[in-house]
């Protein structure tokens, strides 16, 4: 998911080709040419476009993995496995009538049926399970929006039922009467304070080329609004299978995350639509949309050997049918980079995007800019539809790969329960920054991507900073907001970035293959992609994981130099402690993989991991030696007096200009917290490469942080143990 109202950060992009490490510690020779191709661009000068990354070698999935995690709130005794789910929208757009018919598993003797609704109505004697004809009573619960469906008396036994559902609900945004005064106009007879809001099924009033306008409506799920549209078990533990269908004026075209079957004409200009099974998936993810939406088709030629493409459509506001073609380049170019980076074909017939737009968005609180519902990804046509003789915007640009990367990371792999929300948008943005050095490189620029990362470190040293993965408990568990802002997204990425910097490409690709290949259709927690990870590497990857998800704030780094002339040797001495901040709750010590340049030129590599709060380094030859030498890794480096001076004796070195902002933003930084001498920041900050301008280098100061996302929570949100 990404958020519609964003500040510009820069290019909120990582390195894709940035891999500077080798994996397991040992002494690497030269960068090789992509280095000299990543300074080029960096410096301005035109990159040409990379190769197509060949795809990944297949592997095979370990059939003793455990998918499944236990859910939060509701029971395990229940589950889910495919959903019959009807609506139909009133004449104005308002309200529906929505009913269900679900097969569930009793595992046990249970007393009652526990589900998720909210602001839906159950209709009288309209709950009934089959067989046994049982009618069951819903009865609302204190505690959050959830109901228990109760028998009249007795149990319900272990066993495989039908639970029939019938149900009105609320349809999100209804126009005002006078948009001019914006008065008049509810959301129908309970005037919740979030109608105005997109979420559950909600109203957008599509604007045509010609200035004219049509109701339409679209759902949003994330993260449990899909209890807005239908009752039932809208956790990421559960993952039934859904076939969905509709009730819609004739005139409309509808999409969903599966293929449409045939429609079928019913009453008043109406007709009844229908879609195939989805794939097993969690409810925050179901999609219908329905309008007067113009189409662009067009296929897409999997790379991989099975060659099963995709029917790929990009539905849009009448009119606009010709402003979609650069988004479904796009749209290829991503699924082609992911089909061939995973080796996993979606498993899908179709893929669409819905790209809506809304002549009353002003009024309302969208909240989104996109969402990344499986087969049906939700974009606003603002971001993605530029006039036909303009370009797309740089966050059309990044919304579009970062929804595609869901498909993988969040869709075919689910997070256990929302505080690691961050496995699905951490990943979204890390790959959204490998698309687009691949795709747009000429809008990528590796030092505006350094002064990304600090700005990031300046907020996770404020006092509101929290973990990247923090643990729900009474501060998390209001009725509405939790902010994913910088960290879920932001530092998030930076920090996967840190861990292929560490690790390698080639190591970091086959790790992730094999997370995506073993929890397909299942569940992930930070702890089974830390093992992936090890498995692939031999490297600690859950010490690294967890200290940089789990804490807030920055590793401070000290490191200083002698050489050995004994052994022809430079000894590294590397300290840690935490980076000096207002958090509350302040990170302590981290495992932090570091990568140390030296040698001539500062080519050569070596890879350690600081478990301690300190260790010593021998490194062949004695030379300067500089740490994160691609300037995109999450910690801070404070230089001794020696190691200062030596790594200035090499500053003729410095002709990467991704590498001197790291080390003059560092200085700065360092100077301004009192923690260097202020020479520090003067010398470094009088280096400038020949090929980069003194303006590009000294502009340094972070820019204005991006708003993300806020996650809307309706019922109480329990903490869950950590031992997954």
């Amino acid at each position: 998911m990404r958020t519609h109202f964003r500040l510009k950060m820069q290019c909120l992009l990582l390195a894709g080709t940035l891999a500077l490490s080798a994996c397991g510690g040992g002494d690497d020779a030269g960068l090789g040419a992509s280095k000299a191709a990543q300074v080029g661009a960096a410096a301005g000068a035109p990159a040409s476009q990379p190769a197509p990354l060949a795809p990944a070698a297949p592997v095979a999935a370990d059939k003793t993995i455990k998918k499944t995690v236990k859910p939060v709130e509701l029971q395990d005794t229940v589950q889910p496995v495919n959903y019959r789910l009807w609506f139909r929208p009133n004449p104005d757009l308002s309200a529906f009538d929505g009913r269900a018919d679900v097969e569930i598993q009793v595992r046990k003797s249970v007393n009652h049926i526990e589900i998720a609704g909210h602001r839906i109505k159950f209709l009288s004697g309209k709950i009934i399970l089959q067989p046994g004809n049982i009618q069951l009573i819903a009865t609302p619960q204190d505690d959050g929006d959830f109901y228990q469906l109760r028998p009249p008396s007795g149990q319900i036994p272990a066993g495989n039922y039908s639970l029939h559902m019938e149900w009105t609900g609320i349809i999100n945004f209804k126009t005002y009467d006078d948009p001019a005064t914006q008065t008049g106009g509810s959301c129908g007879d309970d005037p919740y304070p979030g109608c105005s809001a997109a979420e559950g099924v909600f109203r957008v009033d599509l604007k045509a080329t010609d200035g004219t306008t049509s109701g339409a409506i679209l759902t949003q799920g994330e993260s449990n609004l899909a209890r807005q549209w239908f009752p039932g078990w809208d956790e990421p533990a559960f993952r039934p299978t859904y076939e969905v269908s509709a009730e819609v004026p004739q005139n409309w075209r509808v999409v969903s995350n599966a293929a449409e079957l045939p429609p079928v004409p019913v009453d008043s200009g109406y007709k009844r639509v229908s879609f195939e099974k989805t794939p097993p998936m969690p409810s925050y993810l179901l999609f219908f949309g329905g309008g007067m939406f113009d189409t662009l088709e067009d296929d897409f030629a999997s790379p991989l050997p099975d060659r099963k493409g995709l029917h790929l459509r990009i539905f849009t506001p009448p009119g606009m049918r010709d402003w979609a073609v650069p988004a479904m380049q796009q749209t290829k170019q991503a699924l082609d980079y992911y089909y061939r980076y995973t080796g996993i074909p979606l498993p899908l017939t179709k893929f669409d995007t819905v790209a809506a737009n809304d002549a009353f968005k002003a009024q309302k609180d969208l909240n989104f800019g996109g969402m990344e519902n499986w087969g049906a990804i939700l974009e606003f046509a603002d971001d993605i539809l530029p006039a036909p003789g303009t370009t797309m915007s740089d966050y059309g640009v990044t919304v579009l790969t970062h929804e595609a990367a869901h498909q993988w990371f969040g869709d075919l792999v689910t997070l256990d329960w929302w505080d690691d929300v961050w496995m699905n948008e951490s990943f979204a943005t890390f790959f959204e920054n490998k698309t687009k050095i691949l795709f747009f490189p000429d809008r990528f620029s590796w030092v505006d991507e350094v002064r990304t990362k600090y700005a990031v470190m300046s907020r996770d040293l404020r006092s509101t900073a929290f973990p990247i993965q923090p643990n729900f408990n009474d501060w998390a568990s209001n009725d509405f907001v939790l902010s994913a802002s910088a960290f879920t997204y932001d530092k998030g990425g930076i920090v996967l970035k840190t861990i292929e910097n560490y690790l390698g490409e080639n190591v970091m690709r086959k790790g992730l293959q094999s997370y995506l290949t073993d929890y397909s259709f299942g569940n992930v927690t930070p702890k089974r992609l830390w093992k992936e990870l090890s498995k692939a590497s031999g490297e600690p990857m859950e010490a690294i994981g967890d200290s940089y998800v789990r804490q807030t704030g920055v590793p401070l780094i000290s490191l200083d130099t002698q050489c050995d002339l004994t052994s022809n040797q430079t000894i590294v001495t590397l300290k840690q402690q935490p980076y000096p901040s207002q958090n509350q709750y302040p990170g302590i010590q981290w495992t932090v993989p570091l990568t140390l340049a030296f040698g001539d030129g500062l080519m050569k590599r070596k890879t350690v991991a600081l478990a301690d709060t300190q260790m010593q380094v021998r490194l062949n030859g004695c030379s300067g030696v500089v740490a994160d030498p691609s300037g995109l890794d999450y910690y801070v480096v404070n230089y001794g007096d020696n190691a200062w001076s030596q790594l200035l004796a090499q500053s003729r070195s410095f002709t990467d200009p991704v590498l001197l902002t790291n080390l003059q933003m560092e200085a700065k930084m360092l100077v301004n917290s009192g923690l260097a001498n202020p020479s520090r920041a003067t010398t470094i900050g009088s280096i400038m490469p020949p090929t980069v301008t003194a303006r590009q280098l000294m502009t340094v100061t972070p820019q204005a942080q991006t708003v993300r996302p806020v996650l809307r929570f309706q019922g109480k949100l329990k903490p869950r143990s950590q031992t997954e």
